[in-house]
């Protein structure tokens, strides 16, 4: 059966807005008549996300490649799910995917040929949006409950500037996130109609 469908991932370091910008992209899909999916990583309700939690939450401690191993296999656990939402016409917009484990492996100093290849096999992104804004102008997005990632503040600079140098490797599109989320949404539309021609709906309104 061929796929039509495709896969957004919209990325960037912790805060920056990631679930928020997925959201409004999905109602936009939506609202244009596309059919349409969302998921986001990591997924805690899996068996291997709930090893996850465990090790981000300080219950459990885990080396660097087990921790990015983990991140992999959770994404692995959903690809059959990715895969029968694409062979269904269905765009898939997805929070955090393989890029994540790239960048944040590559942050807490792991090959990124290593890395890539745990995700070597999975369904690929056809459009990465980076979300960029400094980590220090996102502490206040921040909860009282963080994650020992979101705490690691020197994790989040060195992931920041490795999603931006990784960009023209990868062809990852950075968008600028430090304006107002109807801003920043209308940055992503705009990538996406140049990148993949999603915007044709609305031209045609």
């Amino acid at each position: 059966m061929g796929r039509s469908g495709h896969i957004i991932t919209i990325e960037g370091i912790d805060a920056v807005g990631k679930q928020t910008q997925t959201l409004l992209l999905v109602a936009r899909l939506k609202n244009n008549k596309m059919k349409t999916a969302t998921l986001s990583f990591p997924d805690y309700e899996t068996p291997i996300g709930k090893e996850i939690h465990s090790f981000l939450s300080g219950r459990r401690t885990f080396v660097p490649e087990l921790r990015h191993m983990l991140f992999a296999a959770n994404r692995w656990e959903k690809a059959p799910l990715i895969d029968r939402y694409r062979e269904s016409g269905k765009t898939v917009v997805i929070n955090r995917y393989s890029e994540s484990n790239i960048v944040y492996g590559a942050a807490n100093g792991l090959d990124i040929e290593w890395l890539t290849a745990l995700e070597e096999g999975l369904p690929k992104s056809d459009a990465v949006i980076v979300l960029d804004a400094p980590v220090k102008g996102l502490l206040s997005r921040r909860g009282a409950t963080r994650d020992s990632y979101e705490k690691n503040l020197r994790l989040q600079e060195r992931a920041r500037e490795l999603y931006k140098n990784l960009a023209p490797r990868f062809g990852w599109d950075v968008v600028d996130a430090t304006g107002d989320r109807q801003t920043v949404h209308k940055s992503i539309v705009e990538v996406l109609k140049k990148r993949m021609n999603l915007g044709a709906r609305d031209r045609r309104r």
